[in-house]
């Protein structure tokens, strides 16, 4: 067993080296996230493992301090001092960057908690002169002075001004964090504390590297911050860098890249072959611009982000990018083609106040693929306002559906067999009182995107329920009413529970209601059919929406209880406008399996004449009436049914 001089117990100690030189190994192996939290948290480390080494060095040579030279002495014992403080320091310096704590400290207060750093330093580098830490005498050799406590408060100071910023960030912070934050002082104090209680046994190193650990584990693992399966940054990580860059006012630009054809060539090559190519292209974007961070954003969206203005390569830049992606992806087992889409996105174009740089970039990757069909390099102000645009309608609909603001208006649909008006379809409307009128098209996508959308389906049909149960519908021959139901309605378990118990509570039959379900809603075949039976048995109807905007095989959709399919508006204007003559075969394609056909988009008298010759058997569009409001709809019914 080593013979060690002092009388020091260095057990704790010890155990900590190895940790924290593996720590560093695989920190430092790794490509860190360019800010300055990352940057702290390697002098946390650095400057702990400096004061353990010098820690375990100073208290053997000190037992033999005159077999060496006085300088010797004194560097060593500093380096351990030296150690100390930056790491106390680097601590704070850490959390404060982490949680955003120097914004609410202030430029003064956080420049002035330098200050007992910055003297402790100065002090200690002077004490070989004028013996304020420690000295050496012949007498007593190593003994601490008059100004050694300064080292603690030190310790103590920076521990409560770490307390301070996360305290003062608390709401703005979110909950992993501030734990990490309060464990790993708390991790602190108690070393300090079990440090004076054990005056022999070095244990301050070692709750330095439970702490260190608490914020590796917590925040600061690589790891955190890359996709599973690339090995290229995230979200998350782009998150952090925009922030600050943003907050720091850093000049910086990025480059989307999206692959077109993504969702088509999964199918096409298969799920492990689509990454395996991904996983090519990120490697080949961090070989071919290294001075670039590339993140994936998954479903084949690529993120280049570099610090400062995006100068005259763009050109060339997206050049190279259009002509990699012009040639196969091939690996060892793979051989995938992919088509792009680039846009730059400068930093110019950002607003001062706009901290979820996240937000902006994920609405970027939406805009991509149009703007590149318009030949635009750049993206402008206008996404900004977009975004804004798009921000300001999600709060709109929560608000509505929180105060149950949702209506919905009504557009008949005309049977060409009874010659009058049998249904209506209920379309959800949305005036907000800053916003005025929402397009559907935009607050739907908004609803769907935030997960509002089951919400927005239980209030349109309790707004239907509630129309139908006054009986003014069916007094002048509606005999139902089509309800539209979303995708991700279409995959909640309990859907037919919860419209049931709607339309009891407003006791409505559901034989009143016809359900319509769109091409996508079919993507769970096997949970679809399973509610639309349990709905049927309870008197539904369903039809099918936009037939022809989907890619759904059609003997599946026809397996369903399907009794009606609507032709898409887009379908009709072709026939009417000469591009495509489909449409007479559908509607006999439809017939020949007993299923009724709705044509959309019917504007004029010939329009209906037309389809009526070709077989349609009920008609919608403006020739008849636009969507208008319940009271409204009964007035139009009043005039056009009894007249």
């Amino acid at each position: 067993m080593f013979q060690w001089l002092s009388q020091y117990n260095y057990d704790f100690a010890l155990a900590a080296i190895p940790i924290q030189l593996l720590l560093l190994i695989f920190y430092c192996s790794r490509r860190n996230l360019p800010i300055r939290a990352s940057y702290s948290f390697l002098w946390v480390m650095l400057a702990n493992l400096a004061m353990t080494a010098f820690d375990l060095i100073s208290c053997e040579m000190n037992e033999i301090w005159t077999e060496y030279p006085l300088w010797l002495m004194y560097v060593v014992n500093q380096g351990y001092f030296l150690g100390f403080i930056l790491r106390g320091w680097a601590l704070y310096d850490y959390t404060a960057e982490e949680c955003h704590g120097y914004a609410s400290l202030g430029k003064y207060l956080a420049t002035l908690a330098n200050v007992p750093a910055a003297v402790a330093v100065l002090l200690i580098l002077s004490t070989p002169w004028t013996a304020t830490i420690f000295h050496f005498t012949p007498d007593k050799g190593y003994y601490n002075c008059h100004l050694y406590p300064i080292i603690y408060f030190c310790t103590y100071f920076y521990i409560a001004m770490s307390l301070l910023c996360v305290f003062l960030r608390w709401k703005q912070t979110d909950f992993r964090l501030k734990m990490s934050m309060l464990g790993y002082n708390a991790v602190l104090i108690a070393g300090i504390l079990l440090r004076k209680a054990f005056i022999n046994t070095l244990v301050t190193s070692y709750f330095s590297i439970l702490a260190i650990l608490v914020i590796y584990l917590s925040a600061q693992n690589p790891d955190l911050y890359r996709d599973r399966q690339t090995h290229l940054f995230n979200k998350d990580a782009f998150d952090k860098i925009g922030r600050e860059f943003r907050r720091k006012r850093t000049a910086f630009h990025c480059i989307t890249v999206t692959a077109d054809n993504y969702a088509s060539a999964k199918v096409l090559y298969g799920y492990q072959q689509i990454e395996s190519a991904i996983g090519l292209i990120g490697r080949w974007m961090i070989d071919s611009f290294r001075d670039y961070y590339v993140f994936y954003y998954g479903h084949g969206e690529f993120l280049m982000l570099q610090k400062g203005k995006f100068e005259d390569h763009r050109e060339q830049i997206i050049h190279e990018l259009n002509t990699r992606f012009a040639h196969p992806w091939k690996g060892e087992d793979t051989e995938v083609s992919l088509s792009m889409s680039a846009m730059v996105l400068p930093y110019e174009i950002l607003p001062e106040e706009m901290e979820q740089i996240d937000d902006l970039v994920e609405f970027a990757f939406g805009k991509t693929y149009m703007e590149n069909k318009k030949g635009n390099k750049v993206f402008s102000k206008d996404i900004v306002t977009d975004l804004y645009r798009r921000e300001a309608v999600e709060m709109a609909l929560a608000k509505a559906l929180e105060d149950h603001r949702i209506e919905v208006y009504l557009q008949p649909i005309y049977s060409m067999e009874e010659h009058r008006i049998t249904g209506a379809e209920a379309l959800a409307r949305l005036k907000d009182p800053e916003l005025g009128f929402i397009p559907p098209d935009e607050f739907v996508r908004v609803a769907e995107r935030t997960g509002d959308i089951m919400e927005l389906g239980r209030q349109v049909f309790e707004r239907v329920c509630e129309f139908l149960a006054t009986g003014q519908p069916q007094r002048l021959g509606i005999r139902k009413i089509n309800v539209n139901l979303s995708p991700a309605q279409c995959r909640n378990d309990q859907l037919a529970a919860e419209l049931s118990a709607i339309a009891d509570k407003h006791g409505v039959p559901l034989s009143q209601i016809d359900f319509e379900i769109t091409e996508t809603s079919i993507e769970d075949y096997l949970l679809i059919r399973k509610q639309m039976l349990r709905l049927q048995e309870k008197g539904a109807e369903f039809s099918l929406d936009d037939f022809g905007t989907g890619t759904s095989n059609l003997i599946r959709l026809l397996n369903l209880p399907i009794h009606i399919v609507k032709l898409d508006m887009y379908i009709v204007q072709s026939y009417f406008s000469g591009k495509t003559g489909i449409l007479p075969d559908m509607v006999r394609m439809f017939h020949n399996a007993h299923v009724g056909v709705v044509a959309e988009g019917i504007e004029t008298a010939e329009m209906k004449e037309k389809l009526a010759g070709i077989g349609c058997d009920y008609q919608q569009g403006y020739f008849y009436s636009r969507p208008v409001p319940p009271e409204e709809f009964v007035a139009y019914l009043e005039t056009v049914q009894l007249s």
